[in-house]
């Protein structure tokens, strides 16, 4: 096995493995393995900017996706834990950079 998977090997199963060779996945393949619904798992991919586009063909690049999503767990973590103040600056930083975009 590449990378650090193997360091998690005994709580993987068949699904996590196969799931882990793949560089690419579809929303369809996302929703199933994260248990998202669809149009969370769109929203996050584009947010996350691991979206290609091929014709009508559209693959979400899986570790950008993975990533994003440990960020934003983080930033549950730190809600969950109390750090409010934290948390705040944070979400103000995101809102002032989606209003700078459009």
């Amino acid at each position: 096995m590449s990378g650090c998977i193997w360091k998690f090997s005994q709580y993987l199963d068949e699904e996590d493995l196969m799931f882990a060779r793949r560089y690419f996945i579809t929303y369809k393949i996302g929703c199933e393995y994260y248990g998202l619904g669809e149009k969370p798992m769109i929203r996050m991919a584009w947010e996350s900017g691991a979206v290609y586009k091929i014709g009508k063909r559209v693959l979400i690049r899986r570790d950008i996706f993975e990533e994003y999503l440990r960020d934003h767990m983080k930033l549950v973590e730190d809600l969950i834990e109390g750090d409010d103040e934290k948390l705040l600056k944070t979400i103000e930083g995101h809102v002032k950079e989606e209003n700078e975009y459009e």
